[in-house]
């Protein structure tokens, strides 16, 4: 699994941009990642993980590293107990398989749209 080495929030555009070791640059749209959200309050405790439409408008309002494995994003709806991995962040970017942005589910890894 790739590591980033440049991570970048722009809040104008309304985008995180993550520069992966392989070269691989992902921007991901804030109000995707807040659909992408990982925690158990969004995604429950089963095996799978689904997209949900978020508010177009919503922002991030804070950013930390969790380790040297994951971001915690804080949104502007008040949502922060997300953790999103790298592994995750690169899982939901629009250059890994299927390419594109995804919208559907996740269950045990496998992407259904």
């Amino acid at each position: 699994m790739p590591q980033p080495v440049d991570v970048a929030l722009s809040r104008s555009k309304g985008v995180l941009s993550i520069e992966w070791e392989d070269g691989v640059v992902s921007v991901l749209p804030i109000p995707y990642l807040r659909g992408w959200c990982p925690c158990a309050a969004c995604q429950g405790h089963g095996v799978v993980v689904a997209f949900h439409d978020a508010d177009p408008h919503v922002g991030i309002e804070g950013m930390a590293e969790a380790g040297a494995y994951a971001l915690h994003l804080r949104f502007g709806d008040g949502h922060d107990s997300g953790i999103f991995t790298w592994a995750w962040l690169r899982q939901i970017a629009p250059e890994s398989p299927p390419l594109g942005y995804k919208r559907g589910r996740f269950v045990d890894g496998r992407f259904e749209p």
